[in-house]
């Protein structure tokens, strides 16, 4: 009979207890959530600040893409005209050895009208 006696007083106790532990846990609960909504403002206005900071930012950014396409644009006309230069002085190259040639070609043919 006294452990019948004892879990009656033990659930008296705790229906007492459990109410005030309820209170005090929805206490702290409520303290955790305005904290959390206050940090959440903070965050918000970090994060405004920084798409502040970042719009700052575009004109920068534009400006340095732009320089960039202007390389591009040089590097790629460089090596086009690298290219036709290249293409140019190889044919020019071959014209003055053919006309040498021919010119060679010339010079051993009075040559050889002379021997005979």
């Amino acid at each position: 009979m006294s452990l019948d006696i004892f879990m009656s007083t033990l659930a008296r106790a705790f229906s007492y207890v459990l109410p005030i532990v309820g209170v005090i846990a929805l206490i702290y609960m409520i303290l955790f959530l305005k904290q959390l909504i206050e940090t959440l403002k903070q965050v918000s206005k970090t994060l405004d600040t920084a798409n502040d900071q970042l719009k700052k930012l575009d004109a920068p950014l534009k400006t340095a893409e732009n320089i960039s396409n202007t390389v591009d644009e040089v590097n790629q006309t460089a090596k086009e005209t690298f290219m036709n230069v290249v293409g140019a002085l190889s044919e020019n190259v071959q014209n003055a050895k053919d006309w040498f040639q021919s010119k060679k070609n010339g010079k051993e043919s009075i040559e050889t009208k002379e021997d005979e």
